[in-house]
This record gives structure tokens, sequence and C-alpha cells, in this order.
């Protein structure tokens, strides 16, 4: 189909609009999902091989005859580290652009990891690593990704997921929160990277590419090999393409499942601050 392009470029406004709180039980000014040595009490559990002495309740052991620990929420920085997939797909938008939705995610999520006082680092990647922002705590890095995502062309790209489990896990050595954000029209295998880090998916569509409701013939873009056919649609066609795209999401959410990530689907005309204070709730 014919790329419809947004106009909509993200203002500075956004950067002011974004700053509100996600995490809300994360870590910076908040406790982290890791367990640790802070002061933030979290219960009490019986001892396993490994735990700090120190940590023992003697009076729990003494009347439960079974030696128990005490175990915290650590108060420190998590690692945050956003991957914008840049697949020629994301081009595509009805009104708004999947492109302009992924910055506008990106932005919020960075915003907060700052407002956090978080560590954040951004990787853009599509048939390899495009670029990477190192670590950071400064607020450029937000608008370092926001200039990035409009030079980096998505036009005859496509992800290989492959590639980018292997460069996450040789590149991101702490364990860390991994934001992915694309519109995922792949299945990907994250097994491996679930297993060391916290997972979260954003899938960012648009209505029209899983409801097509046009009839008549139309020039298709191949948005990965840039390769040009005319189509008639007819209506025994579209049905076929729409459940098409309900079965592919099913295996995707599915796949999502399976390596416990947690994921989240947003469309380029939501707000998307609710739908990432669902995803980040769950």
């Amino acid at each position: 189909m014919d790329n419809i392009k947004s106009k909509n470029k993200i203002n500075p406004k956004l950067l002011i609009k974004t700053k509100r709180g996600l995490f809300l039980n994360s870590s910076g000014e908040h406790s982290s999902i890791f367990n640790g040595d802070g002061l933030d009490f979290k219960e009490i559990r019986q001892y396993d091989s490994g735990d700090d002495i120190r940590h023992v309740n003697w009076k729990v052991t003494a009347r439960s005859g079974m030696p128990s620990v005490n175990i915290f929420n650590e108060d420190k920085q998590l690692n945050i580290v956003l991957v914008y997939l840049n697949s020629g797909s994301i081009y595509f938008g009805s009104n708004r652009s999947k492109q302009d939705t992924m910055v506008e995610t990106m932005t919020i999520l960075g915003n907060t990891a700052l407002q956090k006082n978080d560590i954040l680092s951004t990787l853009f990647f599509a048939k390899d690593q495009q670029a990477f922002i190192k670590p950071i705590k400064k607020q450029k890095i937000v608008n370092s990704n926001i200039d990035l995502a409009y030079e980096l062309n998505p036009l005859g790209n496509n992800i290989d997921y492959k590639k980018l489990e292997f460069v996450l896990m040789n590149k991101i050595r702490q364990k860390s929160l991994i934001f992915l954000i694309g519109d995922f029209l792949d299945i990907p295998d994250f097994k491996v990277l679930s297993k060391k880090h916290e997972v979260f998916c954003v899938v960012v569509r648009d209505r029209l590419e899983e409801d097509l409701k046009l009839t008549g013939e139309f020039n298709f873009v191949d948005t990965a090999s840039m390769d040009n056919e005319t189509i008639y649609l007819d209506e025994k066609t579209i049905k076929k393409y729409n459940n098409l795209m309900i079965e592919h999401d099913k295996e995707l959410f599915n796949s999502f499942r399976k390596s416990k990530i947690k994921y989240k689907k947003i469309y380029t005309n939501d707000d998307v601050v609710k739908q990432l204070q669902i995803l980040v709730k769950r």
C-alpha cells in the first residue's frame, strides 16, 4: 500500500508533556525490581543457599523452627535500554505515522528514566546496529534520540532479530530493563535475552493495517525491498488479509508470553502515556 506519511513531528512541547512518572515500582528515586541491601523491607521468607546470613530473622527462625531471612528492596539506579526498531514498515500511517508514534514512545520512556535518575542508553537497529548512545543521565540523550530517529531512513530496512539479540547480549552486560519499540510484523525469538534482562515489547500499529477496508486497485510498495506492485483488492482478499493479521498477532503474543516478556500494543491514535502506564504496571 502507498505509505501515508504524517507531517507531524515531535515538537519541543513533547519534552515537557512526557516528563510524567511511569515506573511506579522501580528504582532511582523509587525501589527497584531487584533485591538488595536497601532499607525498604519487602518480605520474610525461608533461608535459601546463598542468602546473606546477616539478614537472618532470628525471632521468626526460633518461632517457626525454620531458618528465615529478611528480604529488602534495593534503592538503586535502573539501567534502562531503549531499542528503536527502524524497519521500513514504520513509515506507514493513516493519520499519523507509526514512526512518529514510536518517537513519542521513546521520548516518554527516556524522559521518565531521566526523571527517576536512572541510567539510559539507546540502540537504533534494523538489519544491523545503526547507532548506539551510551549510558547517560543527561537530557541531551532524549533530544539526540529524536534527531536520530528522523535522520535514519527506515525505508528499505527490515529487522534481523537474531543479530539484534546477539548485539544486545554482548553490548548490555548489566541486568537491565530493555524496551523494544517497533511494529513487529515479523516474529522474534527473545528467549535468551529475556533470561538475562527484563524485556518489554511496545508494538506500534496503525488501525488501518489491521482492519483493511479499502477496495479497488492500489499500488503497493514493499517498504523493505522498495518493490512496487499493483493489486486489486476485493472483499474476499481483504477478509483473508485481516484474518492473517489476527493470526500473526496471536502467534506473536504467544511467543512473548512463553518468554515471559511484557508487551503492549499502541495504536497511532492512542494516548501513548496511558498505554505505557498499563504496560509497566503489569
